[in-house]
């Protein structure tokens, strides 16, 4: 199967899978209690005020129809409109995407060559102390939660030393220095845990790929240390490293949630948050079928650069 009918299968096969995501979504959010327009008006709302909601946005209709509704519209590039803001949803979206690319962007190619060189180092210094030295920053980054990590951040470098700002969010556009010292804080709390993952995990392919039988051969022909570890045993413990690589984009996700309500900062993860607060129906699925989208595509993109690291890989 050739390259170009196999990336038109894999994405018709993203179809569906978004499908079950929105059903899926629809129905938690939904199955919340509560009620949004309660939520919405306070505890004594005038009840002219709240029919008059209700039926703008169609509470009053059966589930499966706003379910069919909602789809419709979703078919039509629609994600319908903010119950708390009274705005287009997608304009929500298209106004914190840029802190939220910022942050993420800057997070996985800060995470990424640091992960991958030290877990090249560890491997090839397996069992000496400089292994054990980058097991343990390793374990100790993987261990820590995203939430303690940031306060203590703030506590740190914002309150005892007063260095950097402990919030709030500047565009690299208009002030580059200000965005840096903005953006410090929250890029090492969303990278710490990627970089211990990926390192943790280059590490273990760069072991396992050094004990095999060609690295020794190589050894024993007299190669240069650095050539076998670069240029034979590394593009070998690739592979399994692509998974993981493709798949972190989820944990950025995630954890873009948490540091943008740290930090204070206007993303879309932080709106996503109040968005679930307030039981705001469409942000929330707005902002799930985002994400889908976005890990499906790294999901592809992972699988089409199997066959460029490994040629043997055929697309059958």
């Amino acid at each position: 199967m050739s390259l170009y009918r196999y990336t038109i299968r894999r994405t018709l096969q993203i179809i569906p899978v978004l499908l079950g995501v929105f059903t899926l979504t629809f129905v938690m959010v939904h199955a919340l209690p509560g009620n949004p327009v309660r939520i919405y008006l306070g505890l004594n709302p005038s009840q002219a005020l709240a029919d008059e909601l209700i039926k703008r946005y169609g509470f009053d209709q059966p589930l499966w129809k706003q379910y069919l509704d909602y789809l419709w519209r979703l078919l039509q590039f629609d994600l319908g409109e903010s119950f708390m803001r009274k705005r287009p949803v997608t304009g929500l979206m298209l106004e914190r995407m840029g802190p939220t690319v910022v942050l993420m962007g800057l997070s996985y190619v800060i995470a990424l060559p640091t992960a991958l060189l030290l877990g090249v180092y560890s491997a090839a210094k397996h069992n000496e102390l400089g292994d054990h030295v980058s097991r343990f920053v390793g374990l100790a980054g993987l261990s820590t939660p995203n939430f303690w990590l940031g306060l203590m951040l703030i506590f740190l470098f914002a309150y005892e030393f007063n260095v950097l700002p402990a919030s709030g969010y500047v565009s690299p556009l208009k002030d580059p220095v200000a965005a840096a010292k903005h953006l410090v804080l929250p890029i090492i709390t969303l990278a710490t845990a990627q970089t211990a993952t990926l390192m943790r995990m280059t590490r273990s392919s760069m072991v396992e790929e050094l004990s095999k039988d060609y690295v020794e051969t190589a050894r024993a022909y007299g190669l240069p240390e650095r050539r076998i570890l670069l240029r034979h045993a590394f593009r070998n413990a690739l592979l399994p490293l692509v998974t993981i690589i493709g798949l972190q984009l989820s944990f950025l996700l995630d954890g873009s949630v948490i540091v943008e309500s740290i930090f204070a900062i206007p993303g879309m993860g932080r709106l996503g948050y109040n968005g679930l607060l307030n039981q705001d129906y469409g942000v929330i699925i707005g902002l799930n079928i985002f994400f889908a989208v976005l890990f499906l595509t790294g999901v592809l993109l992972t699988d089409l650069a199997y066959a460029y690291i490994d040629p043997r890989i055929r697309y059958d």
